[in-house]
């Protein structure tokens, strides 16, 4: 970058805002750790004195039946409608190949409109691809700068037995197809620019802006008696589980590793909050280990109340099996528990490992390994004083380089770099 360049991306600073197009798959009202990462960067944004501006694709119709156009914390979210019942057809009914180009062709011509409505500085689109394509054209038909930010790969959303077959193949041609052509590319782990580097990508253009938490929100807090009492749990130590029932989550292996756990004569109780499709596989844990009476499944809660439900519970548990996705992808839940000040186990998976350093702030365990599980679950429950030390340490981490609104900052960073390499 030249001197001239910096002199004049300053001044541009001082004189009006960067205004930013943040492309996304979905968003707020749909709960996700997509859509809650999405909305506490781009608030923050909005407070560090950027000019965002946000459109989500026509996925959001999936999960938000009749999407509309809302302003969030002085942000406007704009939606990308159907275009003629072709497109409803092959969105809604998932029919492969022309679902993505009706998502590709229906989200850049959304673009398009909007920026020549309100025009932007830089493109910021989120993965999936999807949205990395629509966003890459839209931004080369108006030589607009480009960001392109991975939340996970693609082709690793899929069934892991089908890493061979065409449509993964696509996938990554896909991907990398977006990433060679960006102005600049963030990722939310280590273990995706590391990934990115085997397969080509410039260095230069590589940015690191991992997942965070609301330090404010999220703050210790006593336990709710009157919720503790109306679960009918706290006489024992309670383990839990807050967040999706993906397959890859782990939920019903945990069922069982903790009847395992109580067989071997610990006394404890287990939470399971949330909903997903592994629910029914959590079910017929529940029933299969007659664990009844000491594992509660909840299900989905109002997100308002979540807090409620982290206060009653004394070790969060975050038992991802090992796979590609769960080695590149962290998760957001971790982060919640670490800066509530509770304990946290995990399994060793690279996602996890990235967010919880053994001892420290947490405590790992082997992945899909039931007598290490009970092992570092057994320190945890015997021994009150190691999880306030590491729940206090875990706090004072995330405080310290967590909280969204230092993880915003790094964007400044980004953004220079994709605006110089545009000129």
């Amino acid at each position: 970058m030249n001197s001239q360049t910096i002199q004049e991306i300053e001044q541009q600073r001082k004189t009006r805002p960067l205004r930013v197009l943040h492309v996304l798959d979905h968003s707020w009202p749909v709960h996700s750790g997509y859509s809650f990462r999405s909305l506490h960067l781009i608030a923050a944004q909005q407070h560090m004195g950027l000019q965002p501006l946000v459109l989500t694709g026509p996925l959001q119709a999936i999960d938000d039946p009749k999407p509309a156009d809302v302003v969030l914390d002085g942000v406007a979210y704009n939606r990308t409608p159907f275009s003629g019942l072709l497109s409803k057809w092959a969105i809604t009914r998932r029919r492969p190949i022309l679902r993505e180009m009706m998502v590709v062709r229906l989200l850049r011509q959304r673009i398009l409109k909007l920026i020549e409505q309100h025009p932007v500085d830089i493109i910021h689109a989120h993965s999936p691809v999807l949205c990395g394509l629509a966003a890459l054209q839209a931004a080369r038909l108006t030589r607009t700068a480009f960001v392109y930010e991975l939340r996970a790969f693609w082709e690793d959303a899929g069934d892991p037995r089908k890493a061979k077959s065409l449509r993964y193949r696509l996938s990554r041609k896909m991907e990398d197809y977006v990433v060679h052509r960006a102005n600049a590319v963030v990722g939310i782990a280590q273990a995706i620019l590391k990934d990115l580097e085997a397969r080509k990508a410039d260095p230069k253009k590589l940015f690191h802006v991992p997942n965070g938490v609301d330090v404010r929100k999220f703050s210790p807090a006593a336990r709710d008696s009157a919720l503790a009492a109306e679960l009918g749990v706290g006489k024992v130590p309670v383990l839990g589980f807050i967040g999706s029932f993906y397959h890859w989550e782990g939920a019903a292996w945990l069922v069982r590793a903790i009847a395992e756990l109580r067989r071997r004569g610990a006394a404890c109780e287990l939470l399971l909050i949330g909903d997903g499709e592994e629910m029914s596989a959590v079910r017929a844990a529940v029933h299969e280990e007659k664990a009844q009476d000491f594992v509660h499944v909840i299900g989905k809660v109002p997100h308002e109340q979540v807090e409620r439900y982290y206060s009653v519970i004394d070790v969060l548990v975050y038992p991802r099996h090992r796979s590609r996705l769960t080695e590149m992808v962290t998760p957001l839940k971790p982060l919640e528990a670490m800066a509530l000040g509770k304990a946290v186990l995990g399994s060793d998976v690279g996602g996890i490992r990235e967010l919880i350093e053994m001892e420290q702030t947490g405590l790992l365990f082997r992945a899909d390994d039931v007598d290490d599980f009970c092992r570092q679950a057994g320190r945890l429950l015997d021994n009150p004083a190691l999880r306030e030390e590491l729940g206090g340490r875990a706090r004072e981490l995330v405080i310290r380089e967590k909280d969204w609104a230092i993880l915003a900052e790094r964007y400044f960073n980004v953004y220079d770099a994709a605006l110089q390499d545009v000129r």
